[in-house]
């Protein structure tokens, strides 16, 4: 995939969206490329930025999900962690981890398969997903391809946070005036927040509803995390919603 100016990237997402919605979503993309920008002008380049089409596989409580620690899930969860350090060491996962807390959601793996299949292919390889302790949900997104890097070795686990952005009660596909302004100022948060290194990535996906895109903040607590993704303007109107969770992943993954 060849490299690309933000701007070009961004007006051609644009021009392929079509609705308000995509348009808001679409702008999250800079967002991923700030940090980027910033070193490579500070070592007095100029930044072009590889964009690329990720599949987000989720795992989610299987039918046999089983929290206890019985020697059965300590054998299968081995297993697990096995596959999942297979997948990263191929490169055919960049990002992998865990939510540590108690949601449907169990976790988010971040594949470079070239379709949707693929990725649910490979997730579907794993021993925890055949014993039918998690299931898999298979999203497609769009994002920085530089931003997210092989793990330091050992692999030490650091928590980021993960907001799931969705569709809102008062989202609507109709562009007027006030959602246009809407963007702007949606788009001019998010140039804020990565600025001020909090937040590391974010990109759209592609026909996922109600899911319409990611935020991963850098920051200390949970509730800094919610304090950001509700402050958004989009959040606070109500044509997205933010669903956040403790990201547990490998240092070194992301910025």
């Amino acid at each position: 995939m060849s490299k690309q100016s933000p701007g070009v990237v961004f007006g051609k997402r644009l021009l392929r969206s079509g609705s308000s919605l995509s348009k808001l979503i679409a702008a999250a993309v800079l967002c991923s490329l700030l940090p980027i920008a910033s070193e490579a002008r500070s070592r007095g380049q100029e930044p072009t930025f590889e964009m690329g089409t990720f599949y987000l596989c989720l795992l989610v409580k299987g039918p046999n999900f089983n929290p206890a620690e019985t020697p059965q899930n300590a054998s299968w969860g081995q297993a697990h962690i096995k596959h999942m350090l297979s997948l990263l060491e191929s490169g055919r996962v960049v990002v992998a981890g865990p939510f540590t807390d108690d949601d449907r959601i169990r976790g988010v793996i971040v594949t470079t398969a070239a379709s949707a299949d693929e990725a649910r292919s490979w997730a579907e390889a794993d021993p925890a997903v055949k014993a039918g302790h998690f299931g898999v949900e298979v999203l497609q997104w769009y994002a920085a391809k530089n931003v997210m890097k092989k793990p330091d070795t050992p692999l030490t686990p650091v928590i980021y946070y993960l907001a799931f952005l969705k569709r809102g009660p008062k989202w609507t596909p109709e562009s007027t005036p006030e959602t246009n302004a809407l963007q702007e100022a949606h788009m001019a948060n998010i140039r804020s927040m990565a600025a001020a290194g909090k937040l590391v990535i974010a990109g759209p996906f592609t026909k996922a509803p109600p899911y319409a895109g990611v935020f991963v903040f850098k920051v200390a607590t949970l509730e800094e995390a919610k304090s950001l993704a509700e402050a958004d303007p989009t959040v606070k109107a109500g044509r997205l919603v933010a669903e956040i969770h403790p990201w547990s992943i490998p240092k070194g993954s992301l910025p």
